[in-house]
């Protein structure tokens, strides 16, 4: 491994938009969900652990797809210099690709590992219950694979804009990750049927709320009981998985064509 790795894991962490978006503005709906939204839950540990699950479900793809959208960003303004530095020097595409998603992941873990430290203390300090997850084996799996997920999604529409010129849609593209990571609040009431299984986002916060509470997910309405048919869990995991693989590879044949933006045209845009 190269210095690389470590000092783009220190960068983002070090991220202004990252710290804000990611995690302080995520910190305000955990709070509304602890101390405002369950003030109508009865003090019974079953219902408690199932809205605590839909609060993590929703709550940790919004956090995570707001990282996601700064650590592409970041990948964006560094093209140029990463054009260079892959050509030039020991450090191929591949390897790039490599050093860049294991500095990623350190950084998503950690946000992943703040948020859920907040979700539990936030409900412990307002009901006094500390409400673990049943399955915390399986619910770090469907968080690493969240995260997998929201890098090789961030990472491909920003080489998209990379490999076409196209800076003029960076502002937007960016932030796609974040708008699209309300599809999985929008499911807390709407029930998305059969497009659960398609929507990668559903499927996300699906597997946080069966890993959390033990208990199926539905298709949609999670605080509207009955309102959605039960998932099927490995379909939900094989969907997610296949999504994984897929962007992976696109990245990579994306990244060998990737020839830079120049800041000044970002800027300008």
């Amino acid at each position: 491994m190269t210095k690389y790795l470590g000092m783009n894991a220190k960068s983002l962490l070090m991220n202004p938009y990252l710290i804000f978006w990611s995690i302080l503005f995520i910190e305000f709906w955990v709070i509304l969900w602890a101390f405002v939204f369950a003030s109508y839950l009865p003090p019974l540990e079953e219902a408690m652990r199932a809205y605590v699950a839909s609060a993590w479900g929703s709550l940790a793809v919004l956090s995570l797809s707001a990282a996601a959208s700064s650590i592409a960003m970041s990948l964006l303004y560094t093209s140029k210099s990463i054009r260079y530095v892959t050509k030039y020097t020991k450090l191929s595409p591949s390897r790039f690709l490599l050093e860049n998603l294991l500095s990623s992941l350190t950084v998503l873990a950690t946000i992943s590992v703040i948020m859920f430290l907040s979700v539990v203390l936030a409900f412990y300090a307002k009901h006094g219950m500390i409400l673990l997850p049943v399955d915390p084996v399986g619910l770090l799996l469907s968080a690493f694979l969240g995260i997998l997920f929201l890098y090789t999604l961030s990472l491909f529409l920003n080489l998209i804009i990379i490999v076409l010129r196209a800076p003029k849609s960076a502002a937007f593209i960016s932030f796609l990750p974040l708008m699209l990571g309300f599809l999985s609040y929008i499911a807390l009431w709407l029930d998305f049927g059969i497009v659960a299984y398609i929507s990668p986002f559903n499927c996300l916060t699906s597997l946080g709320y069966y890993y959390y509470s033990g208990s199926k997910a539905p298709t949609g309405g999670y605080l509207i009981p009955g309102a959605g048919a039960l998932m099927d869990m490995p379909l939900v995991m094989l969907s997610l998985i296949v999504w994984v693989v897929f962007l992976l590879l696109i990245d990579i044949v994306l990244l060998s064509k990737m020839r830079g933006v120049g800041v000044e045209d970002i800027r300008v845009a």
